[in-house]
Protein backbone atom coordinates (compact mmCIF):
# COMPACT_ATOMS: atom_id res chain seq x y z
CA UNK A 1 0.00 0.00 0.00
CA UNK A 2 1.27 3.44 -0.94
CA UNK A 3 2.30 5.33 2.22
CA UNK A 4 2.68 8.75 0.62
CA UNK A 5 -0.33 11.06 1.00
CA UNK A 6 0.18 14.48 -0.55
CA UNK A 7 -1.93 17.22 1.02
CA UNK A 8 -2.81 20.88 0.40
CA UNK A 9 -3.20 22.66 3.73
CA UNK A 10 -4.72 26.12 3.80
CA UNK A 11 -3.03 26.91 7.10
CA UNK A 12 0.45 25.87 5.94
CA UNK A 13 0.01 27.74 2.68
CA UNK A 14 -0.98 30.93 4.49
CA UNK A 15 2.15 30.85 6.64
CA UNK A 16 4.54 30.40 3.73
CA UNK A 17 2.54 32.85 1.63
CA UNK A 18 3.32 35.54 4.17
CA UNK A 19 7.00 34.57 4.32
CA UNK A 20 7.22 34.78 0.53
CA UNK A 21 5.40 38.12 0.35
CA UNK A 22 7.86 39.52 2.92
CA UNK A 23 10.90 37.98 1.19
CA UNK A 24 11.69 35.94 4.29
CA UNK A 25 13.70 33.03 2.94
CA UNK A 26 11.94 33.19 -0.43
CA UNK A 27 12.21 35.72 -3.24
CA UNK A 28 10.17 34.64 -6.22
CA UNK A 29 7.43 35.56 -8.69
CA UNK A 30 4.73 34.31 -6.34
CA UNK A 31 5.77 36.73 -3.60
CA UNK A 32 6.07 39.56 -6.10
CA UNK A 33 2.53 38.88 -7.32
CA UNK A 34 1.00 39.41 -3.88
CA UNK A 35 3.44 41.78 -2.17
CA UNK A 36 1.47 44.87 -3.11
CA UNK A 37 -1.60 43.63 -1.24
CA UNK A 38 0.04 44.24 2.14
CA UNK A 39 1.27 47.43 3.81
CA UNK A 40 5.02 47.77 3.45
CA UNK A 41 5.37 48.38 7.17
CA UNK A 42 3.68 45.04 7.97
CA UNK A 43 5.97 43.08 5.64
CA UNK A 44 8.90 44.98 7.15
CA UNK A 45 8.05 43.53 10.56
CA UNK A 46 8.37 40.00 9.22
CA UNK A 47 11.54 40.89 7.32
CA UNK A 48 13.07 42.35 10.48
CA UNK A 49 12.69 38.96 12.15
CA UNK A 50 13.71 36.92 9.08
CA UNK A 51 16.49 34.98 10.82
CA UNK A 52 14.11 33.88 13.54
CA UNK A 53 11.42 32.51 11.19
CA UNK A 54 13.46 30.89 8.41
CA UNK A 55 15.61 27.82 7.97
CA UNK A 56 18.24 26.82 5.41
CA UNK A 57 19.55 23.47 4.27
CA UNK A 58 20.59 21.95 7.55
CA UNK A 59 22.77 24.95 8.41
CA UNK A 60 20.24 27.29 10.02
CA UNK A 61 17.07 26.83 12.06
CA UNK A 62 15.58 30.09 13.31
CA UNK A 63 14.95 30.54 16.99
CA UNK A 64 11.20 30.94 16.41
CA UNK A 65 10.87 28.55 13.48
CA UNK A 66 9.48 25.66 15.51
CA UNK A 67 7.05 27.81 17.50
CA UNK A 68 5.87 30.26 14.84
CA UNK A 69 6.10 28.16 11.66
CA UNK A 70 6.17 24.41 12.33
CA UNK A 71 3.75 24.26 15.22
CA UNK A 72 0.88 26.19 13.61
CA UNK A 73 1.54 24.57 10.22
CA UNK A 74 1.44 21.00 11.45
CA UNK A 75 0.27 20.57 15.03
CA UNK A 76 -2.28 23.28 15.85
CA UNK A 77 -5.89 22.10 15.76
CA UNK A 78 -7.92 24.77 14.06
CA UNK A 79 -7.12 27.81 11.97
CA UNK A 80 -3.73 29.43 12.49
CA UNK A 81 -5.31 32.83 13.12
CA UNK A 82 -6.41 31.49 16.50
CA UNK A 83 -2.89 30.18 17.13
CA UNK A 84 -1.27 33.54 16.50
CA UNK A 85 -3.95 35.28 18.56
CA UNK A 86 -3.04 32.96 21.44
CA UNK A 87 0.62 34.02 21.08
CA UNK A 88 -0.49 37.64 21.43
CA UNK A 89 -2.74 36.88 24.39
CA UNK A 90 -0.04 34.89 26.22
CA UNK A 91 2.43 37.72 25.79
CA UNK A 92 -0.11 40.24 27.06
CA UNK A 93 -0.86 38.06 30.10
CA UNK A 94 2.83 37.50 30.80
CA UNK A 95 2.42 33.74 30.42
CA UNK A 96 5.20 33.07 27.91
CA UNK A 97 7.04 29.72 28.33
CA UNK A 98 10.46 30.21 29.92
CA UNK A 99 12.44 28.91 26.93
CA UNK A 100 10.82 31.53 24.63
CA UNK A 101 10.84 34.41 27.11
CA UNK A 102 13.64 36.38 25.45
CA UNK A 103 11.95 36.06 22.04
CA UNK A 104 8.43 36.88 23.24
CA UNK A 105 8.42 40.49 21.93
CA UNK A 106 9.47 39.32 18.46
CA UNK A 107 6.92 36.48 18.51
CA UNK A 108 4.16 38.92 19.42
CA UNK A 109 5.10 41.33 16.63
CA UNK A 110 5.07 38.53 14.10
CA UNK A 111 1.76 37.16 15.40
CA UNK A 112 0.06 40.55 15.06
CA UNK A 113 0.90 40.65 11.35
CA UNK A 114 -0.26 37.08 10.79
CA UNK A 115 -3.60 37.70 12.53
CA UNK A 116 -4.14 40.92 10.62
CA UNK A 117 -3.86 39.32 7.17
CA UNK A 118 -5.21 35.80 7.63
CA UNK A 119 -8.79 36.56 6.57
CA UNK A 120 -7.64 38.32 3.41
CA UNK A 121 -5.63 35.28 2.37
CA UNK A 122 -8.48 32.87 3.06
CA UNK A 123 -11.01 34.98 1.18
CA UNK A 124 -9.01 36.35 -1.75
CA UNK A 125 -5.99 34.11 -2.36
CA UNK A 126 -6.52 30.61 -1.02
CA UNK A 127 -9.13 29.57 -3.63
CA UNK A 128 -6.62 30.14 -6.44
CA UNK A 129 -3.78 28.50 -4.51
CA UNK A 130 -5.97 25.53 -3.67
CA UNK A 131 -6.82 24.93 -7.33
CA UNK A 132 -3.13 25.05 -8.29
CA UNK A 133 -2.18 22.64 -5.53
CA UNK A 134 -4.97 20.15 -6.18
CA UNK A 135 -4.12 20.05 -9.88
CA UNK A 136 -0.44 19.49 -9.11
CA UNK A 137 -1.14 16.74 -6.58
CA UNK A 138 -3.39 14.99 -9.10
CA UNK A 139 -0.46 14.83 -11.52
CA UNK A 140 2.14 13.58 -9.01
CA UNK A 141 0.28 11.07 -6.84
CA UNK A 142 -0.28 8.51 -9.65
CA UNK A 143 3.50 8.18 -10.04
CA UNK A 144 3.69 6.76 -6.51
CA UNK A 145 0.52 4.71 -6.75
CA UNK A 146 1.56 2.85 -9.90
CA UNK A 147 5.18 2.36 -8.89
CA UNK A 148 4.83 0.59 -5.51
CA UNK A 149 7.58 2.98 -4.51
CA UNK A 150 7.05 3.03 -0.77
CA UNK A 151 6.91 -0.75 -0.45
CA UNK A 152 10.09 -1.16 -2.48
CA UNK A 153 11.82 1.61 -0.52
CA UNK A 154 11.00 -0.06 2.79
CA UNK A 155 12.36 -3.36 1.48
CA UNK A 156 15.54 -1.72 0.18
CA UNK A 157 16.34 0.21 3.38
CA UNK A 158 15.27 -2.68 5.57
CA UNK A 159 12.70 -0.99 7.78
CA UNK A 160 9.12 0.20 7.67
CA UNK A 161 7.88 3.76 8.05
CA UNK A 162 7.15 4.39 11.72
CA UNK A 163 3.78 5.97 10.90
CA UNK A 164 0.69 5.22 8.88
CA UNK A 165 1.79 7.57 6.11
CA UNK A 166 4.25 10.28 5.07
CA UNK A 167 2.50 13.56 4.20
CA UNK A 168 4.20 15.83 1.66
CA UNK A 169 2.51 19.17 2.34
CA UNK A 170 2.45 21.07 -0.91
CA UNK A 171 2.90 24.85 -0.89
CA UNK A 172 2.48 27.34 -3.75
CA UNK A 173 4.91 30.00 -2.59
CA UNK A 174 8.36 28.58 -1.85
CA UNK A 175 10.28 28.46 -5.11
CA UNK A 176 13.95 29.44 -4.79
CA UNK A 177 14.15 28.75 -1.08
CA UNK A 178 14.21 26.05 1.55
CA UNK A 179 12.05 22.99 0.84
CA UNK A 180 11.69 19.47 2.19
CA UNK A 181 11.31 21.06 5.62
CA UNK A 182 10.18 18.58 8.26
CA UNK A 183 7.50 20.46 10.14
CA UNK A 184 6.40 17.34 12.04
CA UNK A 185 7.28 13.67 12.39
CA UNK A 186 5.23 12.85 9.29
CA UNK A 187 5.09 16.10 7.28
CA UNK A 188 7.53 17.82 4.95
CA UNK A 189 6.85 21.04 3.05
CA UNK A 190 7.43 20.98 -0.72
CA UNK A 191 6.93 23.51 -3.51
CA UNK A 192 5.15 22.96 -6.81
CA UNK A 193 7.71 24.44 -9.19
CA UNK A 194 9.07 21.10 -10.45
CA UNK A 195 7.79 18.78 -13.11
CA UNK A 196 5.70 15.90 -11.73
CA UNK A 197 8.57 13.52 -12.47
CA UNK A 198 11.09 15.64 -10.56
CA UNK A 199 8.63 16.05 -7.70
CA UNK A 200 8.30 12.26 -7.57
CA UNK A 201 12.07 11.99 -7.15
CA UNK A 202 12.26 14.77 -4.54
CA UNK A 203 9.43 13.40 -2.42
CA UNK A 204 10.77 9.88 -2.88
CA UNK A 205 14.17 11.01 -1.62
CA UNK A 206 12.58 12.50 1.50
CA UNK A 207 10.51 9.37 2.12
CA UNK A 208 13.79 7.45 2.14
CA UNK A 209 15.24 10.02 4.57
CA UNK A 210 12.38 9.26 6.96
CA UNK A 211 13.19 5.55 6.68
CA UNK A 212 16.85 6.30 7.36
CA UNK A 213 15.91 8.15 10.54
CA UNK A 214 14.85 4.74 11.80
CA UNK A 215 17.51 2.60 10.14
CA UNK A 216 20.29 4.90 11.45
CA UNK A 217 18.72 5.52 14.85
CA UNK A 218 21.78 4.22 16.65
CA UNK A 219 24.20 6.27 14.56
CA UNK A 220 25.14 9.96 14.63
CA UNK A 221 23.25 10.74 11.42
CA UNK A 222 20.96 13.79 11.65
CA UNK A 223 22.84 14.99 14.74
CA UNK A 224 25.71 16.98 13.30
CA UNK A 225 26.21 18.93 10.10
CA UNK A 226 29.28 16.93 9.08
CA UNK A 227 27.12 13.85 8.48
CA UNK A 228 24.67 15.65 6.19
CA UNK A 229 26.38 14.73 2.89
CA UNK A 230 26.89 10.99 3.61
CA UNK A 231 23.33 10.72 4.93
CA UNK A 232 21.79 12.50 1.95
CA UNK A 233 24.11 10.50 -0.27
CA UNK A 234 22.82 7.26 1.22
CA UNK A 235 19.25 8.33 0.45
CA UNK A 236 20.38 9.06 -3.10
CA UNK A 237 21.96 5.61 -3.33
CA UNK A 238 18.63 3.98 -2.48
CA UNK A 239 16.73 6.35 -4.78
CA UNK A 240 19.00 5.32 -7.66
CA UNK A 241 18.56 1.65 -6.80
CA UNK A 242 14.78 2.10 -6.93
CA UNK A 243 14.38 4.49 -9.89
CA UNK A 244 17.67 4.52 -11.78
CA UNK A 245 17.93 8.27 -11.12
CA UNK A 246 19.35 10.70 -8.55
CA UNK A 247 18.15 14.10 -7.44
CA UNK A 248 21.26 16.06 -6.42
CA UNK A 249 24.35 16.92 -8.47
CA UNK A 250 26.70 15.94 -5.64
CA UNK A 251 25.23 12.47 -5.33
CA UNK A 252 27.43 10.62 -7.80
CA UNK A 253 30.47 10.14 -5.58
CA UNK A 254 28.28 8.86 -2.74
CA UNK A 255 26.13 6.51 -4.81
CA UNK A 256 29.29 5.03 -6.35
CA UNK A 257 30.83 4.61 -2.90
CA UNK A 258 27.77 2.88 -1.45
CA UNK A 259 27.40 0.71 -4.56
CA UNK A 260 30.99 -0.48 -4.05
CA UNK A 261 30.29 -1.37 -0.43
CA UNK A 262 27.19 -3.29 -1.52
CA UNK A 263 29.21 -5.28 -4.06
CA UNK A 264 31.66 -6.08 -1.27
CA UNK A 265 28.78 -7.60 0.69
CA UNK A 266 27.58 -4.79 2.97
CA UNK A 267 23.80 -4.56 2.78
CA UNK A 268 22.47 -2.80 5.86
CA UNK A 269 21.89 0.95 5.85
CA UNK A 270 23.81 1.33 9.11
CA UNK A 271 26.71 -0.71 7.78
CA UNK A 272 26.93 1.33 4.59
CA UNK A 273 26.82 4.55 6.60
CA UNK A 274 29.55 3.46 9.02
CA UNK A 275 31.86 2.42 6.19
CA UNK A 276 31.43 5.78 4.47
CA UNK A 277 32.21 7.75 7.61
CA UNK A 278 35.29 5.62 8.29
CA UNK A 279 36.63 5.94 4.72
CA UNK A 280 35.99 9.70 4.57
CA UNK A 281 37.20 10.24 8.14
CA UNK A 282 34.04 12.09 9.12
Amino acid sequence: MNKIRMIASRETNFIYHMLSAARCGYDNDYGAKYRGEYPEEDLAVLKKHERLITCAGGSHWGGLYTLMICWPAAEWKGDVKSFYQEIIDQADRGEVPEHYLALAPAAREIAVIMVRHYDHYVREIWPEDRDLLEDYIARVMPLFERDSFTERAEAAVGCRLDAEAFHPTMVASIQHGAEAIDISDTQDVFGIGRSPEDSFLFIGHEFIIYLLKQALRGEDAFRRFETWAPTEGLAEYYLKELTGKTLFDFAGKWTDLYARYALEGERSAAGLYRKALAEKNI
